[in-house]
Parts: structure tokens; sequence; C-alpha cells
């Protein structure tokens, strides 16, 4: 008699502990069914001058409260464009009452190499490095080859249960700085017929390396939000670019020209130079096609700043006496206008 009643009290407490498990494991499965699949799309196909989005890498995490330690769900998850749809491994999904923020870079190959991405807390931190030109002369436009014109996205949503949301879209922004130079040749003691021809830029002294750190921002008082905090700091290197024009740039007299398409800009760094009182852009010109008469202009970059996602086009004149004052025509990379600087001409 003993003996059964052991073996029945064995038994209640086995049955006790499946229905705890059961009960743990539903727990979990129904919070996680409560939440959609996570799906990623991009509000914003357009980047300009360079191609479309096909492929990102994403860092996330989810946490519960707001005290907690959050838990990553995407550590450099590659996600892929195929035929209109966005694909990634290991599919994700909501949890319902839980904080989820995203990272997301692109191209992915900027987080390689030297890189060394990471992640903790929402924010993403790595190194970024334009190619080096130093001693490399590039005919017409700059050397695009190994530069990644790099484009970052975040996203931060308070998941709940009633929401029938799953899809993260995406809106990147430009972390880099686009630069294009405007001469005008405006000498009314010349004869209309003469121009001049630009034959070679030389961009002296800007930086090539810096920290990116990269967080959603804080949701506050709102369920969701798009806007990140960028911070761009410890800039390093003295880099030196040389663009020679096979066909030189002929403005003629009255009017102004680009020297650089918008597909063939220059992108750089954003960067400050107040430090750097030899940094500078120099132009080797003609007057008419006379390649025996060589003429330099420079212009100076002390203090002058490009900012991330901005766009620089520096309008300048030049007369019989040389180059002259100018203004800057500043513009998001989106094209938003902004209103024209005044900047020196040495």
């Amino acid at each position: 008699m003993r003996h059964n009643i052991v073996q029945i009290i064995m038994f209640i407490i086995c049955c006790m502990w499946c229905i705890t498990s059961c009960s743990s494991d539903s727990s979990d499965e129904l919070a996680v069914n409560n939440g959609s699949e996570m799906s990623f799309d991009i509000a914003n196909e357009s980047r300009a001058s360079t191609a479309l989005i096909d492929e990102f890498t994403v860092y996330g995490d989810r946490k519960f409260n707001s005290n907690d330690e959050p838990a990553v769900i995407f550590d450099k998850t590659q996600v892929v464009n195929r035929d209109g749809v966005w694909f990634y491994n290991n599919i994700q999904h909501w949890y319902p009452s839980h904080e989820h923020s995203f990272v997301a870079i692109s191209p992915s190959s900027a987080l390689e190499s030297d890189a060394n991405p990471q992640y903790s807390a929402s924010v993403l931190s790595f190194t970024y490095s334009l190619p080096t030109y130093s001693g490399k002369e590039m005919k017409d436009r700059q050397d695009k080859n190994e530069l990644n014109d790099i484009v970052a996205a975040t996203h931060r949503r308070l998941y709940k249960t009633a929401d029938n949301i799953n899809t993260i879209s995406l809106s990147f922004v430009h972390l880099l700085s686009m630069i294009n130079f405007a001469p005008c040749f405006e000498d009314k003691n010349l004869k209309e017929d003469k121009f001049l021809q630009f034959h070679k830029l030389e961009l002296i002294g800007f930086k090539h390396k810096m920290k990116v750190t990269i967080a959603p921002a804080p949701l506050l008082s709102n369920q969701l939000t798009y806007d990140n905090v960028i911070e761009l700091a410890d800039r390093e290197g003295e880099d030196f670019m040389t663009i020679t024009f096979e066909e030189p740039k002929t403005v003629n007299n009255g009017e102004r020209i680009n020297l650089f398409d918008e597909s063939d800009a220059i992108i750089m760094l954003p960067q400050t130079f107040s430090n750097n009182p030899e940094a500078k852009v120099r132009f080797t010109y003609t007057l008419s096609s006379d390649p025996d008469n060589m003429r330099q202009g420079t212009i100076s970059l002390k203090d002058i700043t490009w900012e991330q996602g901005k766009t620089y086009t520096y309008n300048f004149t030049i007369d019989k006496i040389g180059l002259n004052l100018g203004t800057t025509t500043i513009k998001a990379w989106d094209s938003k206008s902004i209103p024209d600087i005044e900047w020196k001409v040495e």
C-alpha cells in the first residue's frame, strides 16, 4: 500500500511538471505567434547618382523593459532583393510589448576588411575608409572602383499585440559628402569667342578614414521612429587627389559649367578643414587652347565644412586677373535646396 502511495505521488509530480513545461512552451510560442513575421522593405529607393540598393546588412535587437539588456536578433545579417522581394535567413518575429531596434548598412562590403563592426545595445560602430588616392593620377573623374558610397537606415518600434504590421520599411541616408566645382569665365574686355580650358584638378589635404557610430533615435513618447543618431569621429589620414581631364573642360566667355556631371562628382568623407590651413583645391587651366601658357588658381579649404549627406557645388569666376570670390550651392543629397553661402578663393 505504501508503495502504491509513493507511485501516485510521483505520478502527480510528473504531471505537474509536464503541465508547467507545456504552459511555459505555449507562452513562448504565443509571444511569437501573436507577432507577425518580420520582413524588410525600402522606403526611398533612390541614391541620387548611384545604383539602387539591392542588398544590405542589418543588425537588430529587442527588449521588454527599458532597463533590460537587449537580446540580439540580427547580427550582421545580409538581406538581398530577389525579383522585388527581400530575403534573409533565420526568419524572426515581432514580440508583443517589446521594443525592437534596427540598424542597416549598404553596401555590405563597407563592413568588411578593417571596418571591425561592433553592435551593442542598439548601437552599431565601425571604421570607414576611402581608397588611398595619393600618387594615383586619375583621368576625367574620381576612381570609385574601390569606393563604397555608403548609406545607412535605422528603425525603432514598440510592437503591440494589436499591431497588424510586419514590414520594417527602411529609409536610407547618405553618410558621405559629394563635391563639385562650377567655374565661370567672365571677362568683358575679351572677345566673346574666347574660352577657358581646364586641364587638371588637385584636391589637397583631406582625411580619408573615420569612426562611424549609428543608432535609432529614442522613442520618447512615440511608438516608432525612423530618426537616427549618427556620430562621425576620429578622422585620420592626409591624402592628395589628382584628376586630369583628357578632353579639357571648356568654359566659354560669359558661361558657367560644372566640371563633373552629377554621377561623376567627387565623393569625400564629411570633415572640417579648420585645423588644416594647407588644405586646398588647385586648378590648372589655359586661356583658349594655349598649352604653352598654363595657369594655376588655388581655392583654400580653410574653415570649410563638408557635412554628412550633403552635396557642395563651389561656384567661382575667372577673369584676366584670376580666380574671384564665389558662392557655394549646398543641397541635401536628396536635392532639397539649402541657401548659398560665400566661400573664399585665394
